[in-house]
């Protein structure tokens, strides 16, 4: 993570200040410094009148990773504002989106996506109270109906279970670099043999994120979800997963969701769809941001899944 003294940054506060007042038509426009994540600064944003609001801006604008390839924050952004608006038409709640902007020029300023401030309060996500909840609004978000056209949430591949190989395969390979993974070839046929069967069911909107730093509650409720970065059209269990890695899957969870855990299965898929997630851990544990005890732990769990998703294949 940088230093405060980083996310104070001047230079970095002036061209966001500059650029958001231009779009605003807003010369009292003043962005302080607020929070940093791994791939953005959120800030606050200020002006005679305006609603609270955060604005999220590029770290770097675009950005060659050996476990995603290139992942620009731009049509992310844009990604993210098309989101927005779908889950709110359907009753999601999640920040209003005031503006943004898609830099075409970097050096001079940022991508950037202004927000609804939402405050958030400390949970207690071991309450089986707030896991049922969560699991009910994973739940109204795969029922969301997607427009065909959305092409900017859809994998690049029309068939999924090539297509979340690969993105798998390619997460190991890069955690590979600090951890002893058996025969990837070996790896790549266990895992491609369970996400082949999942091909009919990769038609549901996912968020892939839904973990409590994006989950805002209050009064033992979620009132907001946050970060839409992730969101893609896919297989439901491919996010049910990634709530397990998070440790959420809870008999609460899963009662809210609608099902059972108890299925062979989802039990085999979610092996395999964890590996999306404790793979990627790995790595940017070590490249990203330093967290030792995440990448020991990410490490551990790497390993574990892997033995016994070839364990079930037999491999």
């Amino acid at each position: 993570m940088s230093s405060p003294s980083a996310i104070a940054d001047p230079s970095r506060l002036e061209r966001l200040q500059e650029s958001l007042a231009r779009r605003l038509g807003e010369p009292g426009v003043r962005v302080l410094p607020f929070r940093e994540g791994v791939d953005c600064w959120v800030d606050r944003a200020e002006w005679p009148g305006g609603p609270p609001s955060v604005i999220r801006s590029a770290r770097i604008e675009r950005l060659m990773t050996r476990y995603e390839g290139l992942v620009d924050f731009g049509a992310e952004i844009e990604k993210q504002v098309v989101v927005a608006s779908l889950f709110r038409d359907h009753g999601i709640p999640t920040p209003a989106v005031f503006d943004w902007s898609r830099s075409s020029d970097p050096k001079t300023e940022p991508s950037w996506m202004l927000l609804e401030y939402v405050d958030q309060e400390p949970a207690d996500w071991n309450d089986p109270a707030l896991q049922l909840d969560l699991g009910t609004i994973a739940r109204r978000i795969h029922g969301i109906k997607t427009p065909p056209d959305l092409k900017a949430l859809r994998p690049p591949s029309s068939r999924w279970g090539a297509w979340i190989t690969d993105r798998i395969l390619a997460r190991l390979a890069a955690a590979a670099t600090y951890l002893d993974i058996p025969d990837l070839e070996r790896v790549r046929h266990a895992v491609e043999a369970v996400a082949v069967t999942r091909e009919a069911h990769a038609q549901h909107l996912l968020h892939l994120d839904l973990r409590p730093p994006n989950l805002v509650v209050d009064h033992n409720r979620i009132v907001s979800v946050l970060d839409l970065a992730n969101t893609i059209i896919g297989d439901p269990w491919l996010e049910l997963a990634r709530v397990r890695g998070c440790g959420l899957l809870t008999q609460a969870f899963l009662q809210g969701y609608g099902c059972d855990e108890t299925d062979t299965d989802m039990g085999e898929a979610l092996d395999v769809y964890e590996l999306d997630l404790s793979a990627l851990l790995v790595v940017v544990s070590r490249e990203e941001f330093d967290d030792p005890h995440l990448h020991v732990e990410m490490s551990g769990r790497t390993r574990f899944l892997v033995e016994r998703v070839l364990a079930r294949a037999k491999i």
